[in-house]
């Protein structure tokens, strides 16, 4: 193993243990917030009218800013021009200050008329109206933080400094849940608005503390700057096809609200519990391979740009399957220990399993379509999964339109399911035909083992948790218990199989978890935030 991979490793291993810390703050977060608010229409309000900054989000700031930026500033070190870098980032950060900062003014001020257009049937009564503006115009400002926050982010990870771009979450969730602990009994569901917005403030001023040393990255003006024109006409069509994404989150929104008054919410407890492996893995994954993907395109390296993007899908696949069988054999048992207790009764808990259960069979191809984007935007040519996202828009709406009627919620998130599958094969046919040939045979055939694998997880699982039907049933305790032997039952045997028919994915993974890379002490601090 070469240096390099070995401290890519390393950091995927960093990477990977900040992120899951940050997801068990968000566990906790959402603990507490279905005990407190539990799916009462205030809630779901909140929950709905949140799709808009985080639409504007996606498609100024965030992950959409860095999936343009990075490869550019990449380019730029590889090179050897670190100042001129530099100065680029400064360059989108005044620019990212003028344009988000307008969109969010706009926004603030025509709060009420946007909540009446996009909720109707939220916004119907005097009360719900002003509660839907007001939550709005507390969650707006926050877009702006976001949008700085991810031109740092993109200048940590071209630096290969994961950490703190991955921890700074833990803290934005410690916030929410400070804010609701410290002002619920005063405010209501506001006080979670205004953790939400604390928190995202919290995060700039933790990304600027990493970057120090690093270089001068401070706002400035330079419109007329040719680069910064490259950086922003890729960020046309990235930021549109990962603001896809929460496009289709708001086609889902806005049918919600006409299947109940809860809906919104349930949707968004089943999301958190299926974006958790996602969250760890995923993204973790995703956001390690980046820049390499990115210097190897730079360098014109099409075999190990290739074998990056094919190892990189196979991976998220076999890190998905596990995930895909525990939440289709036994949804209840999740949204029950996590979430049931207080305001968030047994009626909600079989609402949300159902949701989860039919969101996870897009599991594994979602988190598949982050390595196929990534691998879009490394090559710097984005405009092919825009049309796929536009055309899975188009899908998303009317199966949305199609499914809530006679299926309720469960409809609307297999109607997001459906959309990551066609979505999957889609990017893959295309990025074959960019590549010449994508290793399909290979990432067809691992999927085709760790199926089977999965599936003998689903069925010792789904035993142990049905035997255990009295544990399951009982207090916190007991049902901790159920589930822990389910899982770790199944997880033994989907480990145990996969050294049976050696999965070179198993040992990928148990090698960046047993061995820390040798002399790595003097490069960590790169590594970290």
């Amino acid at each position: 193993m070469s240096d390099r991979t070995r401290k890519l490793a390393w950091a995927a291993v960093v990477v990977a243990s900040a992120t899951a810390l940050s997801r068990l703050a968000g566990l906790a977060r959402e603990v507490l917030v279905a005990a407190v608010y539990g799916v009462d229409p205030a809630y779901n309000t909140l929950i709905s009218v949140s799709v808009v900054p985080n639409l504007v989000q996606q498609l100024f700031a965030d992950a959409a800013l860095s999936a343009a930026f990075v490869p550019v500033f990449t380019a730029l070190l590889v090179a050897g021009r670190r100042e001129r870098a530099f100065e680029l980032g400064g360059e989108l950060l005044g620019f990212m200050g003028v344009v988000v900062g307008g969109v969010v003014t706009v926004l603030f001020i025509a709060a009420g008329p946007v909540a009446r257009a996009l909720f109707p049937e939220l916004t119907a009564t005097p009360e719900g109206a002003v509660l839907a503006a007001r939550l709005l115009r507390i969650l707006l400002p926050s877009v702006l933080f976001f949008s700085v926050a991810g031109v740092m982010s993109g200048v940590l990870y071209s630096l290969e400094r994961f950490t703190m771009p991955a921890a700074v979450s833990i803290f934005w969730n410690l916030t929410i849940i400070a804010a609701i602990l410290l002002f619920q009994d005063a405010i209501g569901v506001d006080a979670m608005a205004w953790g939400m917005l604390l928190g995202t403030v919290l995060q700039v001023v933790l990304l600027q503390a990493a970057l120090r040393g690093s270089g001068r990255l401070l706002p400035k003006l330079g419109f007329r700057d040719p680069e910064l024109h490259h950086v922003l006409l890729l960020m046309v069509p990235i930021t549109i096809t990962l603001g896809m994404l929460n496009f289709n989150s708001l086609v889902g929104t806005y049918f919600a609200q006409y299947v109940s008054d809860r809906a919104a919410a349930e949707i968004g407890y089943a999301f958190r519990l299926y974006q958790l492996p996602q969250g760890i893995f995923a993204v973790t994954i995703g956001t390690v391979l980046f820049p390499s993907l990115s210097r190897f395109a730079a360098e014109q390296r099409p075999d190990a740009f290739r074998d990056t993007v094919a190892m990189g899908v196979r991976q998220m696949v076999f890190v998905s399957l596990p995930f895909m069988a525990w939440f289709a054999v036994m949804p209840e048992g999740f949204v029950r220990l996590v979430y049931e207790r207080r305001q968030f009764g047994p009626t909600a808990t079989e609402e949300v399993a159902a949701a989860l259960a039919f969101f996870t069979v897009g599991l594994a191809f979602a988190n598949a379509n982050i390595m196929l984007n990534r691998a879009f935007q490394s090559l710097q040519q984005p405009w092919l999964p825009l049309w796929v996202g536009v055309g899975n828009l188009v899908l998303n709406a009317v199966l949305c339109w199609a499914l809530h009627g006679p299926l309720g919620v469960p409809g609307l998130t297999l109607s997001m399911a459906t959309v990551s599958v066609v979505n999957f094969f889609v990017l893959l046919i295309l990025l074959r035909r960019r590549l010449g040939r994508v290793d399909g045979r290979r990432i067809a055939a691992s999927a085709g083992r760790a199926l089977v694998a999965a599936a003998a997880l689903a069925a010792v699982s789904a035993a142990v948790w049905h035997a255990l039907g009295g544990l399951a049933s009982g207090g916190f305790w007991s049902q901790l218990v159920a589930l822990t032997a389910a899982v770790g039952a199944g997880g033994a045997t989907y480990v145990g199989l996969a050294r049976l028919m050696r999965l070179e994915e198993l040992t990928l993974v148990w090698r960046a978890l047993r061995r820390r890379p040798e002399g790595e002490a003097a490069v960590e601090p790169g590594v970290g935030g």
